[in-house]
């Protein structure tokens, strides 16, 4: 299954090892991320090493394991998808997202509501991913 991730899945998984770093780590499933999520982890990494109880060096090979696993798209592959994205949501914070999802014809994975007025792009909150990598 083919799955673009957004910034709070990927904080997630790097915070608590939980059912969302699991299926991150699952190989059955192809994982992609706008390239900009690495610049959003930067902005958050002090945050996220906090709350996850782990020091430096536990962290960034947290972060080289999570980041083994994941597609990063360049901004330039997704310029021509930004448009198609922008006429499907309003909030262009999740953008990329969808133009990532476009550009590699994935499914978002989000736990965020924003993605739920559009229908192109089928959206599922970790709940959801759960039960089908459960069956895969």
């Amino acid at each position: 299954m083919r799955v673009t991730v957004d910034a709070n899945i990927l904080f997630a998984c790097l915070i608590k090892d939980s059912a969302t770093r699991r299926i991150v780590l699952n190989p059955t499933l192809t994982l992609f991320a706008p390239e900009f999520i690495k610049d959003e982890l930067a902005i958050h990494i002090i945050e996220i090493r906090d709350k996850s109880g782990m020091n430096d060096e536990e962290l960034l090979r947290m972060v080289q394991k999570v980041f083994a696993q994941i597609t990063f798209v360049p901004d330039k592959d997704l310029k021509p998808f930004l448009y198609p994205a922008a006429s499907l949501i309003a909030d262009p914070k999740d953008w990329l997202y969808l133009a990532c999802a476009l550009c590699e014809d994935t499914v978002i994975w989000s736990n965020d509501n924003d993605f739920g007025p559009q229908k192109r792009i089928r959206v599922l909150k970790t709940k959801e991913l759960v039960s089908i990598v459960g069956s895969l």
